[in-house]
């Protein structure tokens, strides 16, 4: 299956079969045929404009962390230039706390300026077991350097399933780019996307202002799946895709890219499943 033709199947009225979509997330976290992105939901136009506003204000009023700096969870990926980050699920309420980002509970956490950012919380409170949701800044000529990470995790209890990743691009223009195996996107602004952040991936803004993009992982629960690709009601201001593929604009050759130990074998990953909250 080629770039062109991967994820014809979702380009329909109704949802994917949820054993194809754990399957096509799983086949290409292991680099072969399947789910790569999918655009989900588009906000109208006072959502996005609501969102970008708070997003501006919370900027102004809160301190970012820098993914450069040493001891940064994504400064293994090679960031360049000012790549910055709000962290907005967390215990403590700081803005520069990524310490539980990554832990795989989605208890312990949460939003806690909800009240200043409305528009917000309310799309946090719409998604179910969130993991982390992060404000992810890329300033004029930043970018991530090709990395991997894994959409197929296991749990504490030794479920194997999917921590699944959606961007929301509040921000953009035509010079920012998102690159999956190889292949070449722009996401455009106001839609939320399935980013298989399994995929050897890596982001470039080469436009002049800063690229801002709503970024969070999910559990991949079942109820988060019918939340997010199912046929449960959308967020408030929301919309489901009807087409839900997206067609690459080009293709780049990456021959290194940094790399994070897998937890699950290809064989283990045979036995996935919908995850239970933890």
């Amino acid at each position: 299956m080629t770039g062109e033709d991967r994820d014809q199947h979702h380009d329909q009225d109704h949802p994917p079969d949820p054993r194809l979509l754990l399957h096509g997330i799983r086949d290409a976290n292991y680099h072969r045929a399947g789910i790569r992105c999918l655009r989900l939901f588009s906000a109208d136009a006072p959502t996005a404009k609501r969102l970008a506003a708070e997003v501006e204000r919370l900027r102004a009023r809160h301190t970012s962390s820098l993914a450069s700096a040493t001891g940064h969870v994504t400064a293994w990926a090679g960031p360049r230039g000012r790549v910055e980050q709000f962290s907005l699920l967390n215990a403590s309420g700081r803005c520069d706390d990524f310490s539980r980002d990554h832990d795989l509970s989605c208890f312990g956490k949460s939003f806690h300026h909800r009240a200043h950012y409305p528009a917000l919380a309310a799309l946090v409170e719409a998604l179910p077991h969130l993991v982390n949701f992060r404000i992810n800044v890329l300033g004029p000529g930043a970018a991530l350097a090709p990395h991997e990470e894994h959409s197929v995790v296991r749990t504490r209890t030794g479920t194997v399933g999917v921590r699944a990743r959606f961007h929301l691009p509040l921000v953009t223009n035509p010079q920012a780019s998102l690159q999956l195996e190889g292949d070449m996107h722009h996401l455009e602004a106001g839609n939320v996307y399935l980013v298989n952040h399994g995929c050897v991936h890596a982001a470039e803004n080469a436009g002049a202002a800063d690229r801002i993009h709503l970024v969070w992982d999910m559990l991949l629960t079942a109820t988060a799946a019918e939340a997010m690709f199912g046929t449960a009601a959308a967020p408030e201001g929301f919309t489901r895709t009807r087409v839900r593929a997206v067609r690459p604009a080009g293709r780049r050759t990456v021959t290194r890219w940094e790399r994070i130990a897998p937890q699950v074998t290809e064989a283990e990953a045979r036995y996935i499943g919908f995850l239970e909250p933890q």
